[in-house]
């Protein structure tokens, strides 16, 4: 026993090693996608809103954000009282307020997973939890998401969180335990409103259960203990629903059905674009973007699940992410990174099927051999997809479908302001300093690149800009007339031809 307190503190400095090596080097500069340029803004007017006690303003987007312009208003409001250089948002000051906001997420999203692995090591043990929690953190697909300014890793966490804890109140009934669950549960619908199906799951789901336990009134008190904390949790946190509640949720739950269930999101499948991309469209992202290490462990725990001792745990998840899949099926806004909140799930089951075909082993050689098979395949599909996507990780495809330009023929990837410092660098040397350039989506270089000399190639017309950038799997726009424009060199980024830039001819 003595040994077991330099093993626990080994792993855990290893997991925070691993964690900050695999999100902090380039963080500033590996993308500016357009919704955190959006979320910048809202942070400001968020942060504006509490300064001047206008309450309502704190009320940004349908999503509705809450929790992100908290992580990342706080610091930046801080930041820019250190120096009147950092009063504003321009293009010199953004990169650092990009920095700090990126690495102020980095660091709850690694305290979540603190809290993620405490708390599954009560339903699990250690080990497994240990291993589940490492499967998915580096995920190398999740640890692109993890490093963008945006919500889905944090809407992860913070759902899986509060069903951990409502699981473990059916199972050890407690009312701060419960209040705690109501607590994480709000913290993920303030992030995105999807995050209202873990309450709905943990009230409905678990109340049967509870009810056929133990009653009516423990019934009443689980109940309540969880609703109550979300709804003080929502109240506390969201200033907007001190004066507007009721116009509040009608607008997030609105919005979201106008914007997320109807009106679609363009995807290119097979070669073909779509704005709905149909019931398979989640299960070819699964296969796409989990590793193999991740999906051989759930065949395995397919093999195995007759005789696996966590049978109502691995139930109680399996109703809810099984339940999210086919709803988030049903809209027409489909895109890969709604699948993140998925993997914690997933890395249970693999691990677990991992861990059960290990115990059935009968030997000492055969369990070697099992433990060195695994070694090379985290190798081979963790490790090294790490070094070879760093750090463009919200790139990664798996291997099984081959090269990342074989992968993109399947599933189109998106520009996504992915490597924009380095496309900019890369117009500097070629061209000068500010060429004027158009681009389709203008947001991410608008923000690090002198405005005035940029340009919307779907607006302006071609004797404004010099240079015309496309990313990855865009097209010339119709108002634009390709003839008058000449490929003239392209970056790649991990084997794609990421940006391609035209020059004007001459005429």
């Amino acid at each position: 026993m003595p040994q077991a307190k330099p093993i626990k503190f080994f792993a855990f400095a290893l997991f925070v090693g691993l964690f900050l090596l695999t999100r902090l080097p380039y963080l500033a500069f590996d993308e500016i996608n357009p919704d955190g340029v959006n979320w910048h803004f809202r942070s400001e007017q968020f942060i504006v809103g509490l300064k001047t006690h206008d309450w309502a303003k704190t009320y940004q987007h349908y999503h509705p954000g809450i929790t992100l312009m908290w992580i990342m208003g706080v610091p930046i409001e801080l930041v820019k009282h250190l120096s009147p250089t950092y009063a504003v948002y321009n293009q010199y000051t953004f990169e650092t307020f990009n920095y700090v906001a990126k690495f102020a997420l980095v660091f709850v999203q690694l305290i979540l997973s603190f809290i993620m692995l405490h708390l599954l090591s009560r339903v699990l043990g250690l080990r497994k939890a240990y291993f589940a929690t490492l499967l998915f953190t580096f995920e190398p697909f999740f640890v692109g998401n993890s490093r963008l300014l945006h919500m889905d890793v944090l809407l992860t966490q913070f759902l899986f969180i509060g069903l951990i804890l409502a699981y473990l109140q059916l199972e050890k009934f407690n009312v701060v335990q419960g209040m705690f669950a109501g607590f994480f549960l709000a913290l993920a619908f303030l992030t995105k409103s999807i995050g209202i199906l873990g309450l709905l799951f943990a009230l409905g789901v678990g109340g049967v259960v509870v009810f056929t336990k133990y009653k009516w009134k423990k019934t009443a008190i689980y109940i309540v203990s969880i609703a109550v904390s979300f709804i003080l949790t929502i109240f506390i946190v969201f200033p907007a629903m001190w004066v507007k509640p009721v116009w509040v949720i009608n607008e997030i739950f609105s919005e979201g059905e106008r914007i997320g269930i109807r009106n679609g999101h363009g995807q290119v499948i097979l070669g073909e674009y779509t704005r709905n991309a149909g019931p398979a469209f989640y299960p070819l992202v699964l296969a796409m973007k989990a590793s193999p290490l991740l999906l051989l462990g759930l065949g395995l725990f397919v093999l195995t699940l007759k005789n696996n001792s966590h049978k109502r745990f691995i139930l109680f998840l399996t109703l809810f992410y099984v339940g999210y899949l086919v709803l988030m099926s049903y809209p027409s806004k489909k895109i890969d990174r709604y699948m993140i909140p998925m993997y914690p799930f997933l890395a249970v089951l693999s691990v677990l099927g991992y861990f059960k075909i290990y115990d059935r082993l009968a030997n000492i050689k055969q369990k070697t051999f099992f433990v060195s098979s695994k070694v090379v395949l985290v190798s081979a599909f963790i490790i090294y997809p790490l070094l070879k996507f760093y750090p463009y990780y919200f790139l990664y495809t798996s291997s099984v479908f081959g090269s990342s330009s074989e992968a993109n023929k399947i599933l189109a990837q998106k520009p996504f302001g992915i490597g924009i410092h380095d496309l900019k660098q890369l117009i500097f040397t070629k061209y000068g300093a500010y060429p004027r350039v158009g681009f389709i989506d203008t947001k991410p270089m608008r923000t690090i690149y002198m405005n005035s000399r940029i340009f919307d190639i779907r607006v302006n017309g071609t004797s404004d800009y010099d240079l015309l950038v496309l990313g990855v799997n865009e097209d010339f726009p119709e108002k634009v007339d390709a003839d008058k424009f000449t490929k003239d060199t392209s970056m790649y980024i991990n084997g794609l031809e990421y940006w391609r830039i035209y020059v004007k001819k001459v005429d």
